[in-house]
Protein backbone atom coordinates (compact mmCIF):
# COMPACT_ATOMS: atom_id res chain seq x y z
CA UNK A 1 0.00 0.00 0.00
CA UNK A 2 1.28 3.50 -0.91
CA UNK A 3 0.66 6.72 0.53
CA UNK A 4 0.01 10.12 -0.11
CA UNK A 5 4.01 11.17 -0.04
CA UNK A 6 4.67 8.42 -2.60
CA UNK A 7 1.65 9.60 -5.00
CA UNK A 8 2.89 12.47 -4.85
CA UNK A 9 6.98 11.60 -5.35
CA UNK A 10 5.64 9.74 -8.33
CA UNK A 11 3.53 12.84 -9.82
CA UNK A 12 6.87 14.65 -9.73
CA UNK A 13 8.73 12.21 -11.11
CA UNK A 14 6.21 11.81 -13.98
CA UNK A 15 6.45 15.29 -15.01
CA UNK A 16 10.75 15.40 -14.06
CA UNK A 17 10.16 12.64 -17.40
CA UNK A 18 7.99 14.64 -19.43
CA UNK A 19 10.42 17.61 -18.97
CA UNK A 20 13.83 15.85 -19.36
CA UNK A 21 12.51 12.83 -22.36
CA UNK A 22 11.07 14.49 -25.28
CA UNK A 23 10.46 11.18 -26.26
CA UNK A 24 7.98 10.24 -23.27
CA UNK A 25 5.92 13.22 -24.38
CA UNK A 26 5.92 13.03 -28.08
CA UNK A 27 3.95 11.26 -30.69
CA UNK A 28 5.84 9.41 -33.04
CA UNK A 29 4.65 7.92 -36.43
CA UNK A 30 5.03 4.79 -34.80
CA UNK A 31 2.11 4.82 -31.91
CA UNK A 32 1.01 7.08 -29.87
CA UNK A 33 4.24 7.35 -27.97
CA UNK A 34 7.79 6.56 -27.51
CA UNK A 35 10.30 4.01 -25.09
CA UNK A 36 12.46 5.97 -22.98
CA UNK A 37 14.92 5.19 -20.26
CA UNK A 38 14.68 6.71 -16.95
CA UNK A 39 18.22 8.15 -15.24
CA UNK A 40 18.99 9.74 -12.12
CA UNK A 41 18.97 13.42 -13.87
CA UNK A 42 15.02 12.82 -13.33
CA UNK A 43 15.06 11.63 -9.51
CA UNK A 44 17.27 13.94 -8.67
CA UNK A 45 14.86 17.03 -10.35
CA UNK A 46 12.17 15.45 -8.75
CA UNK A 47 14.27 15.71 -5.35
CA UNK A 48 13.96 11.75 -4.56
CA UNK A 49 16.41 9.61 -3.17
CA UNK A 50 16.93 6.11 -3.99
CA UNK A 51 14.22 4.37 -1.99
CA UNK A 52 11.45 7.69 -2.61
CA UNK A 53 12.38 7.21 -6.12
CA UNK A 54 11.32 3.37 -6.48
CA UNK A 55 8.80 3.94 -4.31
CA UNK A 56 7.91 6.39 -6.83
CA UNK A 57 8.24 4.54 -9.88
CA UNK A 58 6.67 1.54 -8.59
CA UNK A 59 3.18 3.50 -7.94
CA UNK A 60 3.69 5.06 -11.52
CA UNK A 61 3.86 1.25 -12.46
CA UNK A 62 1.32 0.03 -10.40
CA UNK A 63 -1.28 2.89 -11.52
CA UNK A 64 -0.77 2.12 -15.26
CA UNK A 65 0.85 5.59 -15.69
CA UNK A 66 4.00 4.01 -16.81
CA UNK A 67 4.30 1.04 -18.70
CA UNK A 68 7.50 -1.34 -19.20
CA UNK A 69 8.13 -1.96 -23.15
CA UNK A 70 9.73 -5.46 -23.32
CA UNK A 71 10.39 -5.34 -26.85
CA UNK A 72 12.68 -2.23 -26.70
CA UNK A 73 14.43 -3.41 -23.06
CA UNK A 74 15.56 -6.30 -25.39
CA UNK A 75 17.31 -3.76 -27.48
CA UNK A 76 18.58 -1.79 -24.04
CA UNK A 77 20.16 -5.38 -22.94
CA UNK A 78 22.07 -5.60 -26.68
CA UNK A 79 23.16 -2.32 -26.75
CA UNK A 80 21.25 -1.33 -29.37
CA UNK A 81 20.44 2.55 -28.60
CA UNK A 82 19.66 2.94 -24.95
CA UNK A 83 21.88 3.91 -22.35
CA UNK A 84 22.18 1.93 -19.27
CA UNK A 85 19.82 2.39 -16.19
CA UNK A 86 20.08 0.50 -12.86
CA UNK A 87 16.61 -0.09 -13.28
CA UNK A 88 17.48 -1.59 -16.82
CA UNK A 89 13.75 -0.80 -17.92
CA UNK A 90 11.96 1.20 -21.09
CA UNK A 91 8.89 2.53 -20.32
CA UNK A 92 6.16 4.26 -21.72
CA UNK A 93 4.01 6.94 -20.64
CA UNK A 94 0.05 5.51 -20.98
CA UNK A 95 -3.11 7.39 -21.68
CA UNK A 96 -3.65 8.16 -17.75
CA UNK A 97 -0.01 9.25 -17.78
CA UNK A 98 -0.44 12.03 -20.24
CA UNK A 99 -4.27 13.05 -18.56
CA UNK A 100 -1.60 13.07 -15.32
CA UNK A 101 0.95 15.52 -17.25
CA UNK A 102 -1.64 17.74 -18.90
CA UNK A 103 -2.83 17.95 -15.20
CA UNK A 104 0.57 19.47 -13.96
CA UNK A 105 0.90 21.60 -16.58
CA UNK A 106 -2.47 23.60 -16.16
CA UNK A 107 -1.44 23.84 -12.58
CA UNK A 108 1.98 25.34 -13.31
CA UNK A 109 1.97 29.06 -12.61
CA UNK A 110 3.02 31.24 -15.84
Amino acid sequence: MHNDQTAQDAKRLLVAFGVNHAEARMVSPYGLDRPFVPNWADAEQAGLDRGRRDNAMNWLVETDVLQRDEEAENLLTTGEGFPYYDFGSVFRITDAGRKLLEEARERRPK
